[in-house]
């Protein structure tokens, strides 16, 4: 694993304060810590699916929270679904990194231990289809060139690393 950033003090959508540190590589987390799971999906030509997240009012790769009983894998593939309308296979996903959160703060959404964010990649080979949000909880999904995902989200603590997993994905 590569540490990309050790942030302190990061304030979160939810009101809640942590500390969190960027990783970047394919090994794998206990399952039990991951909370979520993200996927950094690029078409044929290079450009990326991004969701806004009405709750965190803010552009990002699809991708969201555990169910109870839901493997890692599964739940980054049910949430590209609902927010992309794409179904990826199993196979598609790469493991790319993670986000490693230590609260600071009691309240939030955030497990109280903290936890990690399991971020993934996967790369379509054909031309992009059409994305359509199947959840309110993600909208207007779109395909975004990496300076428009950038003017978007560069100003955003998890940023760094998908500038550093550019060459990855």
């Amino acid at each position: 694993m590569t540490v990309v950033a050790r942030l302190r003090d990061v304030g979160l959508a939810d009101g809640s304060v942590s500390h969190v540190e960027l990783l970047l590589g394919d090994e794998p987390v206990p399952e039990d810590s991951v909370f979520a799971a993200l996927v950094v999906l690029r078409d044929a030509l290079g450009r990326y699916a991004v969701v806004f997240s009405p709750r965190r009012g803010e552009w990002g790769p699809p991708g969201g929270w555990r169910e109870p009983g839901e493997s890692v894998v599964d739940c980054v593939l049910r949430e590209v679904r609902e927010e992309t309308g794409l179904r990826l296979a199993p196979h598609a996903l790469t493991l790319l990194g993670h986000e490693r959160f230590v609260p600071v703060s009691l309240e939030g959404r955030w497990p109280a231990g903290g936890g990690v964010l399991q971020l993934f990649s996967a790369r379509l080979m054909g031309s992009a289809p059409e994305l359509l949000a199947e959840q309110d909880d993600a909208r207007d999904p779109q395909w975004v060139t990496l300076g428009e995902f950038a003017r978007r989200s560069g100003q955003r603590f998890w940023w760094p690393l998908i500038e550093a997993s550019d060459g990855a994905t």
